[in-house]
């Protein structure tokens, strides 16, 4: 059984993960590694578990109380999710009701979970994501007449802002393999295209780096109100409805970072 590997299926609007808790094993950095190797068979859809990625949980270091690893289901580490951390966050909170930090590769996370169902099993997250870091705009070559504007949430993102009649999801999957890869990004790159709708509510279609087309990903949402901010396209001082494919996240800008608020949900658990 020097395979096996008990998990929890996890979602935040659809956006699925496998969540392993390593802070148990012996040597968490090799069964870190460990899962890196699995991770294509766990979340294949048709002959595993299925999911956009893995999640590991290891020990947290200082104020943290834990730390999370991504493993996206092509075996590659992003340094941050946003919908992933919500889970996390979730899992590692029965009976704390007061703010707490979660480690990350992309920096520390500050989450509050609120909410939650009596079965402990789903909830709402908040989670101060940081600052957004613009990157200034981008134009591809080869006649794509897109301009992004290139913004880091602690991983990259790439953000396009779409007319009232085009089509964001066409264009993400269209265009997005061909982004994520371009030269400008020699780590890849996460796409968004969004349309403004209103003051304050966007929909927005990801492709994510080393996944593809997902249901929602938080820190895309959060990239794409930054971006819409800094292109005057709206006050983001009000908190922003983004639609995704797997629904809503309301996500504010403060002075100093990012506020992504949405729901958790364990779904089952098992072991593969």
């Amino acid at each position: 059984m020097r395979d096996s590997v008990d998990f929890l299926k996890v979602e935040g609007l659809g956006n699925d993960f496998v969540l392993v808790d390593a802070r148990g094993a012996v040597d968490w950095r090799q069964e870190v590694a460990r899962l890196a190797v699995l991770a294509p068979e766990l979340c294949e859809r048709r002959r595993g578990v299925g999911a956009d990625g893995v999640l590991i949980v290891t020990p947290g270091e200082g104020d943290a109380i834990a730390a999370m690893i991504v493993v996206n289901h092509d075996g590659s580490r992003p340094e941050m999710c946003g919908n992933g951390l919500r889970c996390v966050a979730l899992y590692v909170s029965p009976g704390l009701r007061a703010p707490f930090v979660v480690h990350t590769d992309g920096g520390r996370r500050r989450c509050m979970v609120e909410a939650v169902s009596p079965d402990g099993r789903s909830g709402s997250v908040t989670v101060g994501m940081g600052a957004a870091i613009d990157g200034g705009l981008w134009a591809p070559d080869g006649g794509e007449r897109h301009v992004f504007r290139v913004m880091s949430m602690g991983n990259p993102h790439a953000v396009a802002f779409v007319g009232a009649d085009e089509d964001p999801e066409a264009l993400a999957r269209l265009l997005g393999p061909i982004v994520e890869v371009d030269p400008r990004f020699p780590l890849r790159t996460n796409v968004e295209f969004a349309r403004v709708e209103g003051p304050q509510q966007i929909t927005l279609w990801v492709w994510e780096r080393g996944v593809g087309i997902t249901d929602a990903c938080g820190t895309g949402a959060c990239a794409t109100v930054a971006a819409a901010r800094l292109a005057g396209l709206m006050d983001a001082e009000s908190p922003i409805s983004v639609d995704l494919p797997g629904g809503s996240l309301t996500i504010s800008l403060t002075a100093d970072e990012v506020v992504m608020q949405g729901p958790a949900r364990v779904a089952f658990a098992g072991r593969w």
